[in-house]
């Protein structure tokens, strides 16, 4: 197993202008420059799996501001009195190369500003990982297969519908003390067989060890899945989901409201695993994310 990446966030300053682009008035008697936007980007990497913060600055205030990045929306929330915010996850899929994140921005009078900012894709680096576990976890019986089809469009059918509004609040916390005991996006070979990358990050906890909500939302989802045993998924709203697996026992109740450190439950060794360990899993705007990034990348949020 590796412990998570040491390196610090670097931040990109990229001032984004927009030259000669004019709003006309309502009676055309006169032409106002269009909103430039300042755009910081802070990101540990701009690697596949990553999370980077976009920190957004207008030229003059601004009542919305909204965007696309990897063709999907992004959710940005003003973040203090002069400056937005938004999260952009880089999908595993991802080709190494360069991306465009597309930005507008309207002020109560109308006005307009928008900026496209440049990512560079490195290309991503990921392990492989051999474990042995029971083979109905790698052959799945044919008495299973309907209910994992249902498993997983439940899945597929809430991260496809997010809250619109956006639950979570300030720095993203770990669920229990102590490091990641694997890396994300490691390739999985299981039994010998080649199987899916991972994607979430595990820690270590003892059976029974509190596992702590990383930040506010609502449970949208508790069941006992095939793979992952006992699952809880957190809501955190504007396209930003947790998944927790494993669960020995689980404390919360399906549609119930979380605060960041309230406990869903205790660790354990259901589903497909080796051990008693937590599995923390992230989505963000469709995107499998490195939740080790997302910790990083939420670090400066404070509200």
């Amino acid at each position: 197993m590796t412990s998570p990446s040491t390196r610090q966030p670097v931040a990109t300053v990229l001032c984004l202008a927009l030259a000669g682009l004019f709003v006309v008035s309502a009676d055309a008697a006169r032409q106002e420059p269009a909103i430039a936007l300042d755009v910081t980007t802070t990101a540990r990497a701009m690697r596949p799996g990553e999370v980077v913060l976009l920190t957004i600055h207008p030229s003059q205030p601004v009542i919305v501001v909204s965007g696309t990045a990897f063709n999907e929306t992004l959710h940005p929330w003003p973040s203090d009195a002069n400056a937005w915010s938004a999260l952009v996850g880089i999908p595993l899929s991802t080709r190494p190369g360069p991306y465009t994140v597309a930005l507008q921005a309207k002020s109560a009078d109308g006005r307009l500003g928008a900026a496209r900012v440049p990512f560079t894709i490195a290309p991503g680096q990921f392990s492989s990982r051999r474990l042995t576990v029971d083979p109905q976890f790698v052959n799945p019986p044919a008495s299973a297969m309907e209910r994992i089809a249902a498993e997983a469009k439940a899945m597929a059918d809430l991260f496809a519908h997010p809250t619109p509004d956006r639950v979570w609040h300030g720095a993203f916390r770990v669920p229990v003390p102590g490091q990641s005991t694997s890396s994300f996006g490691r390739l999985s070979i299981l039994n010998g067989e080649s199987r899916s990358r991972h994607q979430g990050a595990d820690f270590r906890a003892a059976e029974g060890t509190d596992v702590h909500a990383p930040n506010g939302g609502h449970i949208a989802i508790v069941a006992d899945y095939y793979f992952s045993g006992n699952t809880v998924i957190i809501d955190h709203g504007a396209g930003l989901f947790s998944l927790f697996a494993h669960f020995s026992k689980v404390r919360v109740g399906q549609g119930a409201m979380v605060r960041t450190g309230d406990v869903l439950g205790e660790a354990g060794a259901t589903g497909r695993v080796t051990g008693p360990h937590v599995h923390w899993a992230v989505r963000l705007n469709g995107a499998s994310v490195d939740p080790l990034s997302l910790l990083e990348a939420s670090a400066s949020i404070v509200n």
